[in-house]
């Protein structure tokens, strides 16, 4: 390849042969010619998702798709970042869809001027959600740090030099908390542009999916102090104040909450680090 490097998008898919193809599609389509590198990671991928991912590449578009037998996101990310070539990189959850114009204003807010990390505006998909689910998410969408400057909720951005500077990704549960807290608030960048997170079907769901979020975070406050853009329950209280939420929603929060750290706990009993598939979102 001769000139620049194109920038890299890195897709870590575990078991993914649902939405991997869906999710390299909304990357591509649009896209101008070696626009975008893709680079699929199946890690210890027990289905389909190798072979979803290849039957979804067209030809001239600059996609791998790579395997590894360990079932780690991130060792994948690792494999991922070594081929950055230099060049700016975009993480990607495999069951979320970035269309290629969010894409392009991530890539963009990274190569500017003191921005080291970016991330967009995540659209919750609760089509199909249980009630106690569209609840629980009415409250979570007014958290600090979805409304502030999210970094993460499966998408982030780094920089050329951002790459660099993290060498080895850390072994870390939650990457894209990881990544929030390394990087500085004046060094991050929030693009309004959307990409849709599908959320959770069922509370059972949802409950299991926070909780693998609460043990990640837990390691994160362990390593690097409590996350200063915390603030949960002062939302609560600001969001019933203000209307934004009612009182049936902030009390699914709140119970939803109570469960999640229950089976955070029960899964530190049980030395469960594992980050296993939500099923009901990927139907």
């Amino acid at each position: 390849m001769t000139g620049p490097v194109p920038p890299l998008v890195v897709v870590p898919a575990h078991d993914e042969e649902r939405v991997v193809a869906r999710c390299v599609r909304a990357l591509l389509d649009g896209a101008g010619a070696a626009e975008l590198r893709v680079v699929v990671v199946s890690n210890g991928s027990r289905d389909a998702t190798v072979e979803r991912a290849r039957a979804a590449v067209r030809p001239g578009e600059l996609v791998e798709v790579v395997e590894t037998a360990a079932a780690s996101k991130v060792g994948a990310l690792r494999l991922g970042l070594a081929r950055a070539d230099g060049a700016a990189v975009l993480v990607v959850d495999a069951d979320v869809v970035v269309p290629v114009g969010t894409a392009r204003e991530l890539i963009r807010a990274v190569r500017g001027p003191g921005a080291w990390v970016a991330g967009a505006r995540p659209v919750l998909d609760t089509s199909g959600a249980s009630w106690v689910v569209r609840r629980y998410y009415r409250v979570w969408q007014e958290l600090p740090y979805v409304r502030g400057g999210v970094i993460g909720t499966g998408v982030f951005a780094l920089s050329a030099d951002a790459v660099v500077q993290i060498g080895t990704f850390p072994d870390v549960v939650n990457d894209d908390g990881w990544v929030r807290r390394r990087f500085p608030a004046e060094q991050r960048r929030l693009v309004d542009a959307p990409f849709t997170v599908v959320a959770a079907r069922t509370a059972r769901a949802l409950t299991a999916r926070r909780a693998r979020v609460l043990n990640g975070n837990r390691q994160l406050d362990a390593e690097l102090g409590p996350d200063p853009e915390g603030g949960t329950w002062a939302v609560v209280g600001r969001g019933l104040a203000d209307r934004s939420f009612g009182p049936l929603d902030a009390a699914t929060f709140v119970l939803v909450t109570a469960v999640t750290r229950l089976r955070a706990a029960a899964r530190r009993r049980r030395g469960d680090t594992g980050w296993s598939t939500d099923a009901t979102s990927r139907a």
